[in-house]
């Protein structure tokens, strides 16, 4: 029996994958590449905000809805302009944090990574271990990720299970392609619990088969965490 851990408002209905946001009101979550004309960490970070109720999918398309909501002003101007995503010369999980902080107009961003000098820069150990502990909050995570040769990536995270003694399965939404019908995730990421900084490239994408390393990631902190969680 399959059995996961998902985070809280994902709804699946007949039209796609839906949330309740900034509105009150079941609206769409998902953002593929070419819907919004950006790249892959502006795509992860509305999926985000919706997520987080912040945020209607018509906020993003809709220029006469920046004229009522401030917040929704800042985010067009902030990200929905002249958008470049994590690749060369786009932003990093640090930047998008920054940068979505001045549109909350206090720290409710905050983004962790393996490289050193960073304000947040934990060991691989220890970012596995966040990211899980976040999800047990029932908490999206926007994971960042390198790939051997090749530009880093960045998708949201709505799910987990342990698949094994040493290994996490993360259930994501990644906006490089569609979602299959009726289903709440198009990609699965395993983390190697066990692997260090030194060890490259042991997390496993299993859309494209390949090997990548998950160094960085993004949480935005509204919710209240669960009695259980440990924050």
């Amino acid at each position: 029996m399959f059995t996961a851990k998902f985070i809280r408002n994902i709804f699946l209905e007949a039209e796609g994958i839906r949330a309740i946001g900034r509105s009150g009101k079941m609206t769409r979550v998902f953002a593929k590449q070419g819907d919004l004309d950006g790249s892959c960490s502006i795509y992860s970070l509305m999926m985000m905000l919706i997520f987080h109720k912040l945020l209607d999918w018509e906020d993003m398309i809709d220029g006469e809805r920046a004229k009522k909501h401030e917040f929704v002003s800042r985010i067009q101007h902030e990200f929905l302009h002249g958008l470049n995503g994590i690749c060369s010369g786009g932003y990093t999980l640090q930047e998008i944090s920054d940068r979505a902080n001045k549109c909350f107009g206090s720290k409710m961003c905050e983004a962790y990574t393996t490289e050193p000098g960073t304000p947040n820069t934990v060991n691989r150990r220890l970012l596995h271990e966040l990211i899980r502990m976040y999800l047990d909050c029932r908490q999206p995570v926007m994971l960042g990720y390198s790939k051997p040769s090749e530009f880093g990536h960045a998708l949201v995270a709505v799910a987990y299970r342990r698949e094994a003694w040493n290994r996490l399965r993360l259930f994501c939404l990644d906006p490089s392609h569609g979602v299959p019908f009726m289903h709440l995730w198009n990609t699965v990421i395993d983390l190697d619990y066990l692997s260090s900084d030194n060890d490259g490239f042991t997390d496993t994408n299993y859309y494209t088969e390949k090997k990548v390393c998950v160094n960085s990631f993004l949480v935005i902190e509204v919710f209240p965490p669960e009695s259980n969680c440990p924050f």
